[in-house]
């Protein structure tokens, strides 16, 4: 099933690809601009989507765009086909495609594809995380103030609420960045270039396969509350593990803020 769900991403990847280099300009098929959604989008959707129903025809899938297809099945296939459409219409190649696969409750397989960079992030349940078939792993730094910090108010609309909390972590971090893609961002730290990923309100399609990478990196995925990860919407933090429970205080003084 992982090296199925590979040979989806570079599909998709492909195509985001051809439309990434060759329009000037990428149009917003959404009439919402906070809603992006392209052609390219649904062109790769379409790709993830169909090679899934074909080979796993019944198989649940939850998709960014076409939503739940509930087959009452005990795999469930999470997808984003384009993780980052604000940078690929702003020609900035920080963009993804993300599969993830749950099983009953549990995460066994996640992908993570940057088509621009040429990197693509694999692991499944026990085996450890890779990047081009190499081996990687969380960031060593125990730190507070040696660490680089990606965020995202993910779907939180509630700007003030995400901008309190940023705030309270950004005097004693060595760097705070936001990406525009939270499988990059996630899979950013299970290969040690941040140290933690503090992201609100974040929907599935857009973690999952970043969540068991870190984990399986070894690393450490939970809510604000330290509680485990579900597939619900959910503020989260994925860290490096060393600073995670430092890092669960200064986001909660945020919030009390």
């Amino acid at each position: 099933m992982k090296e199925y769900a590979v040979e989806l991403a570079k599909k998709a990847g492909t195509v985001l690809l051809q439309g990434f280099k060759s329009l000037a300009f990428i149009k917003n098929e959404s009439k919402d601009p906070k809603q992006l959604v392209t052609k390219f989008d649904l062109e790769s959707e379409k790709i993830i989507i169909g090679g899934i129903k074909k080979k796993y025809p019944h198989h649940n899938i939850l998709s960014e765009e076409a939503g739940l297809i509930n087959k009452g099945a005990s795999y469930t296939w999470i997808v984003d086909p384009l993780d980052g459409t604000g940078n690929f219409t702003k020609k900035n190649p920080f963009f993804s495609i993300s599969i993830a696969l749950r099983y009953k409750k549990e995460l066994i397989l996640g992908i993570v594809y940057a088509p621009v960079l040429d990197e693509l992030y694999a692991t499944e349940k026990g085996k450890g995380a890779f990047l081009n078939n190499n081996t990687i792993s969380v960031s060593t730094t125990h730190e507070i103030n040696k660490s680089s910090i990606v965020s995202c108010e993910g779907s939180d609309r509630n700007i003030i609420r995400s901008t309190k909390l940023f705030r309270e972590i950004r005097p004693d971090v060595l760097d705070m960045r936001k990406l525009g893609s939270a499988a990059i961002e996630s899979a950013w730290v299970a290969c040690g270039r941040a140290e933690a990923y503090v992201v609100t309100k974040i929907n599935p399609w857009d973690i999952a396969a970043g969540a068991i990478l870190v984990e399986e990196a070894g690393g450490k995925v939970t809510d604000f509350k330290g509680r485990t990860w579900n597939l619900n919407k959910s503020d989260l933090i994925l860290s490096n593990g060393k600073l995670h429970e430092e890092l669960l205080v200064k986001i909660n003084e945020g919030l009390k803020s």
